[in-house]
């Protein structure tokens, strides 16, 4: 009976440990996608620029010093965040024109796959390529 106990306790620590290992790794998994840190990123010749910190995204303009300055910030409130395996996009309002931002890669900022999409309310879209970076 003492074999038969102690076989049953190594088998049930044994799986209880690769569970806890496996439940470990998928957190971590979910809080590395979760958490991206600050993105800054710009469209060509600068015409829009702006920074996502988590889902709060604040929006730059430069004065004629040439100094950034944050003109608007959306609260997390009111963004819409879809996340995709590595990447994201955020959907929000500003000023009555729907913003896209698409980034399909958090690890690999591409110009090519990464873009600001904004529509008016007549339903005029302009698409901007981004550079981003992490800051």
């Amino acid at each position: 009976m003492k074999k038969t106990r102690s076989t049953a306790l190594k088998v049930f620590s044994i799986s209880t440990l690769l569970g806890f290992i496996g439940l470990m790794l998928m957190i971590h998994s979910f809080s590395s996608q979760a958490s991206t840190g600050r993105i800054t990123c710009t469209t060509a010749f600068g015409e829009r620029s702006f920074t996502i910190d988590g889902d709060k995204i604040s929006f730059h303009r430069e004065d004629d010093s040439g100094v950034s300055r944050a003109i608007s910030s959306v609260s997390p409130d009111s963004v819409r965040t879809h996340k995709k395996h590595h990447g994201f996009s955020k959907t929000l309002y500003l000023n009555g024109n729907k913003h896209r931002i698409n980034v399909q890669n958090i690890n690999e900022f591409s110009e090519v796959n990464d873009y600001l999409s904004i529509t008016s309310p007549k339903g005029h879209e302009m698409t901007y390529p981004l550079s981003c970076h992490s800051a």
